[in-house]
């Protein structure tokens, strides 16, 4: 179980200095709130959150207000140090994070809950079983994107069209849809969590992008491609191109 935990919302990444061509995406994507969940918001939401936010700013997505939050959390306390230094090598930083508790106060109707794993998302539909139809593990939600949701509208119909497809289609173990908790865990396990946690914005991202494509009536990117790798999401926030950096990721934990 994670143990530290890590700030929200205000210490998100700016958006792209990158021209965006058709105007301000403001007023033509639906906004609403991603709430990320998971156990001490100390390394799977914070890090979802942030990159979540940064690859949809870096896309000129402005239809979402991503924030994060924990059901076991002692309040105020930092990020796990690996998972800092492992967030550094995308462009992000979370020094500055903190742990917010999960409550109800923070599950508004109609928002979108993106949860680490099962255990999570039960949780949440404790709290507001109202929410079914919009609660998700993170992992889910990507998946049921990347079969096909339709994108005719802005955000609150990309998750109506993933919820509609949950409802029909059968999957495997729900274990499937769960991220890896690597606290304390060998370098295999953060590897393994940096892969799915990365694939899955990936795949949110890439629908977000369909949402941007179809508001421009037809004419094609916005943007030019936005960065995916940590070389590149690093270059972004920096404005730098070189390779440089300590591997959290093979390191180990920082704790014991």
């Amino acid at each position: 179980m994670e143990t530290s935990a890590s700030q929200a919302m205000d210490s998100g990444l700016r958006t792209s200095s990158r021209p965006v061509r058709g105007g301000s995406l403001m007023n033509r994507s639906s906004t609403g709130r991603v709430l990320i969940v998971c156990t001490a918001n100390a390394i799977r939401s914070p890090f979802v959150e942030h990159l979540l936010r940064a690859r949809l700013a870096a896309e000129g997505y402005s239809g979402v207000r991503v924030e994060s939050a924990g059901t076991a959390v002692r309040p105020g306390r930092p990020a796990e140090a690996q998972l800092v230094q492992l967030a550094r090598g995308y462009g992000l930083d979370l020094e500055s994070h903190r742990t917010r508790r999960l409550d109800e106060s923070m599950l508004d109707p109609g928002m979108t809950v993106l949860c680490a794993a099962n255990v999570h998302r039960r949780t949440v539909l404790d709290m507001r079983p109202e929410l079914l139809d919009t609660t998700f593990t993170v992992r889910e939600f990507a998946r049921l994107l990347a079969n096909g949701a339709e994108t005719s509208g802005g955000w609150s119909e990309l998750v109506g069209s993933a919820s509609r497809r949950r409802t029909r289609g059968r999957r495997g173990p729900v274990e499937d849809d769960d991220l890896v908790d690597p606290i304390r865990q060998p370098s295999s396990v953060w590897s393994e969590f940096e892969r799915d946690a990365v694939g899955a914005v990936e795949a949110v991202v890439s629908a977000t992008q369909r949402i941007i494509r179809k508001d421009d009536a037809g004419r094609g990117p916005l943007i030019d491609a936005a960065p995916k790798t940590r070389r590149e999401m690093r270059a972004l926030r920096t404005g730098k191109t070189d390779d440089s950096r300590g591997d959290a990721m093979r390191a180990g934990p920082d704790r014991g």
